[in-house]
């Protein structure tokens, strides 16, 4: 029996076949400035920025970044048309010229800046050039000394691949003004789970809310689950997980006293058999409080599709514009089958849908 989870994304499939990738991260996607100093943090003039990007088939495994089936890597800068080059601020490298280097602050003045990564892959199978684009955001946010900020990260990546790594792990950092604030200051994480539905619910924490089940330190699954780093283990991420972790300031002396903060990281495993993608026959915008749409839980193993009929278990929740377990939706909180209908009526403001798969 395999389960895999999948969650709403949109698909060319007049496309050959179907690509799918993200852009690593060597830095943080939040950039603090300090107007009191004129300071980064990060500083990307000295502590360079990279940007990686990865590409994969759909039900695979292997990165095809580097193969000989990509044809060509550009960049661009925000709605820029023009390639970046290497000089200035910026440098390529690798195999393709496909690592973009940042070597300067070059989101001063600005509240962030989109980098787009647009990569040109040919289908041996057809000989066809698939253009296929993935981006990454970064935001700068102005953290004079008043100003407290948590912020997530994934420091060794967070993609599971086969064997290659055991464990990841998520680094949660409260700053305050620019500088990292480390005394009395308590953590805890919880991971997106839609089982917990109410305050009686197995793991239910009242700082995290519904549709999150509080971690504790499990062995061979989590382990820091109480601290600032917390480890994760390959066999804790089924497909992916979505973690969350809430900071509270303990300084009695400090004027945040008891205040939490929160921030979210995503980790995948690439290794799952089986992968879901969620298709959407009316896109993912609904204007004007008009729009209907058919979302369909389409499941691929080893690149080819699987349970085309829908023999498998499908059940779906749904999280509000807050990020909590809607528990009023469809029956107990949850609707089933391979497609699920969507109406204006399901979505106040924004809503995400998440499927659960066994077959």
């Amino acid at each position: 029996m395999s389960r895999a989870q999948g969650q709403f994304t949109i698909i060319d499939y007049n496309d050959a076949l179907t690509l799918t990738g993200y852009i690593g991260s060597n830095h943080p996607k939040t950039q603090m400035y300090n107007p009191d100093n004129n300071s980064y943090t990060p500083n990307w003039a000295s502590t360079n920025l990279v940007l990686t990007p990865s590409l994969y088939i759909i039900g695979t495994t292997t990165d095809q970044i580097t193969s000989e089936n990509v044809q060509d890597v550009k960049w661009y800068q925000g709605t820029s048309t023009t390639a970046i080059t290497t000089g200035g601020n910026y440098a390529l490298s690798g195999a393709k010229n496909h690592i973009l280097t940042v070597k300067a602050n070059v989101m001063a003045s600005l509240p962030g800046v989109d980098f787009k990564c647009v990569i040109s892959y040919r289908d041996p199978s057809t000989g066809l050039d698939i253009i296929h684009p993935i981006s990454i955001s970064f935001s700068r946010v102005v953290n004079g000394s008043g100003i407290v900020d948590l912020i997530v990260m994934t420091p060794s990546g967070n993609v599971f691949k086969n064997s290659e790594v055991a464990t990841l792990t998520a680094k949660a950092e409260l700053w305050r003004g620019s500088t990292v604030d480390t005394t009395n200051v308590t953590y805890k994480w919880a991971i997106m789970d839609a089982s917990v539905t109410s305050s009686s619910s197995t793991g239910y924490d009242a700082d995290f809310g519904t549709g999150w089940r509080k971690l504790s330190n499990t062995t061979n699954m989590y382990a820091g689950a109480t601290t600032a780093t917390l480890t994760i283990y390959a066999a804790a991420v089924e497909s992916y997980a979505v973690y969350r972790c809430c900071a509270k300031d303990t300084d009695s002396a400090s004027p945040t006293y008891n205040s939490k903060f929160y921030d979210v990281c995503t980790i995948i495993d690439n290794s799952d058999p089986l992968q879901v993608i969620v298709t959407s026959t009316g896109g993912d915008v609904f204007k004007n409080g008009v729009g209907t749409t058919v979302l369909t839980a389409v499941c691929y193993q080893a690149g080819a599709e699987v349970d085309a009929s829908g023999t498998g278990t499908y059940t779906w929740t749904k999280y509000d514009k807050d990020g909590n377990i809607d528990t009023d939706w469809g029956t107990n909180g949850v609707k089933t089958g391979k497609t699920l209908s969507v109406s204006t009526s399901d979505v106040e403001t924004k809503a995400t849908f998440m499927v659960l798969v066994v077959i």
